[in-house]
Parts: C-alpha cells; structure tokens; sequence
C-alpha cells in the first residue's frame, strides 16, 4: 500500500520534468526565427532578405554579396555597347560559347559572326570566306549588317575576335567622357602600314555611333576609299578607310602612358618575364591597372580572369574609390584634329553632326 503513494509522486515529478524540458526548447525556437526575421541580433540589422532556414548565415555557407555596384549599373544603361564577336565554325565550342558564358554577358548585346549558323550562338551566318587574309570581307560584312539593324539603338560598337576578354567595365568607364557622336575609334595603336596609324583587331577596338555612320556612308560607298575586294587584312584596310573619312584614333592608354587594349593574355607575359627572372613590378608591368582588353587567350584562361576579376575577393584591402571623368573634359583628345577639322565636305553628312556645328550653322550672322 506504502508503494502506490511513491509511484504517483515520481509520475507527477517526471510530468513537470518533461513539461518544462518542451518549454524550453519551444522557447529557443521562437527566439531562432524570431532572430531569422529581424536580421542579425549583434547589429540590430533588419535583413533584406527573405527569411529562410537555408538563408541563416554559418560558417560553412557562402556569404551573400551586396548588391550590384551603383556606378557600374549606371553606366551600363548610359553607355550602350553592341559587341561583335567574329568566329568560325571550328571555334563555335571552343572559343565563342565561352564568351557568351563569360564577358559577353555583360555587353548590351552580343553578336556572333560566323559562316554557319548555330542555335546555341545564335550567329548571323555571313557569305564569306574563311581565314585570316580574308578577315577584311568579313568584318566589312559584319559592320554592313550591324549598322543597318543596330545604329540607332547604341552608342559604340566594339569589335573582337573570339580568342579576346573584354573587360566591359573598364570600356565604358573610357568612353564615359566621350559623345558618341564624334568621329573616333579606340584600341591598341599601330603606326606601320598606314601613315597615320590603325588599331589592332586583335585586342579589339571600338568605334564611335558617329565613325561607324562616317565609314559606312563614306567609306563603304567608295571603292576609291574603301577597297571592296574579298581579301585583305581587317585592320590594316579599315585604318586606311577610318583615316580617309575624318574618323581620329583616340588614346586609350591610361595616365601612366600604359596600354589598355592588350595584344596578349597577361598570363602569357607574366609567365615568361618570371622565366626571365624579371620579376613584374611597376617599372616594367605588362599593361595599365585600368586595362580593357586581352588577346590569346584560350576558354580556360575565360573564366580563370572573370572569376580573378569578378568573384575572387582580399580581406582587409579596401577598392580605390573610382571616379568617372565629367564628360565635359576632353582627357581622351584626337591624336590628329587635322581630319575632322580640314574636311568640310565629310562633315556634312545630316542629322549626326556634333552639337557645336549645329550651334555655328544657326547663328544669325551680324551686319556689318
């Protein structure tokens, strides 16, 4: 009978024992999601994000990074890029599908220029020959059809091979302080072939709403001018064409006199100045910090440079706070003014003439 009593009291202590065990651990999970929903309890951050169990920061999740970057965005929208990408067939999956995964994203519209159509791609198939002696056709070509689909909706055109990067970035920040509406084109410099010099096809060079008007309606119109046979090297004949219809090739390297338009990849450099045991530093660096373009490289070397330049990130090094010039300055001057300047006739080509032409044209004239 003694036994009864006991057994009844140990039930009703192992009760509250287990009643108070739930009510702490239903206590702690108010306090979890209470804390999901408010943002970080340590800084009183209310997050901007949704609240989720798989969003909880820990260790061993990836921190999510801020939003996109301001300046960037803004000059996405304000300095509108068409990117003309040529390739060949055999390269398709090699080279140009690796583009559109990587850089090419991030231009305001991506074109592939082939002599065979691929879906994937999405090429504009050309009837033209391949091979790099006949690259003239085939980019005279390509720049036929942009400028009769695409003219008015961007503001420069940028040319590339499918072995180029592009840091698209960079070139806006570049053309930035320029009008569209000039007649210039920018890229890596050479001063054989043509007496005033052309830009390498190589590293990429990008012109201007106004140049691209001037070469079609001019140069392209003219065989005097521009040379219509369907064999040639690109570069060499549109510096010819550019530099008969007033179009100035400004200059892109940055304050230090360094190149931005690179007619290698930096990895090639770099690789064979430390096999030289010179070891790379500012004396004799391959190319500009603000650099924008690169040639030779392969798929590998594609997404080796986004993710360096994109994603790979350095505790405790605070970015340099970039500023953009007013686009009132004129730091990226013409390297010739005599052109623009000396041809009257070029000039008077409708309804694409700068600002300053207009404001001379309605100026009533005073009596003498």
């Amino acid at each position: 009978m003694g036994v009864r009593p006991h057994c009844k009291r140990m039930e009703l202590i192992l009760m509250v024992l287990i009643g108070m065990a739930w009510g702490v651990l239903l206590s702690a999970l108010m306090k979890r999601d209470h804390w999901q929903y408010r943002g970080d309890p340590l800084r009183g951050e209310s997050s901007p994000f949704p609240s989720s169990h798989r969003s909880m920061p820990s260790p061993n999740t990836t921190t999510i990074h801020p939003l996109p970057d301001i300046p960037s965005a803004r000059l996405f929208n304000e300095t509108r890029v068409l990117c003309l990408v040529m390739t060949s067939p055999k390269n398709h999956q090699s080279r140009a599908i690796h583009i559109q995964g990587t850089w090419g994203t991030r231009c305001n519209k991506l074109i592939f220029m082939s002599t065979k159509a691929d879906e994937q791609l999405g090429t504009v198939v050309l009837n033209v020959r391949e091979g790099y002696s006949n690259s003239w056709p085939k980019t005279r070509a390509s720049l036929e059809y942009v400028y009769k689909r695409y003219f008015h909706q961007y503001d420069w055109f940028l040319k590339a091979d499918d072995d180029t990067y592009v840091i698209m970035e960079n070139l806006r920040a570049l053309l930035y302080a320029q009008s569209p509406k000039r007649p210039i084109l920018f890229g890596d410099k050479f001063q054989t072939h043509v007496k005033e010099g052309y830009t390498s096809g190589g590293s990429s060079y990008v012109l201007s709403r106004m140049a691209l008007h001037r070469l079609i309606k001019l140069g392209f119109s003219n065989s005097s001018i521009c040379t219509n046979r369907n064999y040639g090297y690109e570069d060499v004949e549109l510096g010819r064409c550019l530099s008969a219809v007033g179009v100035a090739t400004g200059d892109s390297r940055d304050e230090n006199g360094l190149s931005r338009f690179i007619p290698i990849s930096p990895l090639h450099w770099y690789s064979q100045a430390l096999l030289n045991n010179a070891t790379p530093d500012n004396t004799n660096d391959c190319c500009s910090n603000t650099a924008i373009s690169f040639h030779f490289n392969n798929a590998l070397e594609f997404y080796m440079l986004d993710y360096v330049l994109y994603k790979l990130r350095i505790f405790g090094i605070n970015n340099v706070q970039d500023i953009l010039r007013s686009k009132n300055s004129i730091w990226s001057t013409f390297q010739t003014t005599k052109t623009e300047l000396g041809k009257n006739s070029i000039n008077k080509i409708g309804p694409e003439n700068n600002d300053t032409k207009r404001k001379s044209e309605t100026k009533p004239k005073t009596e003498s």
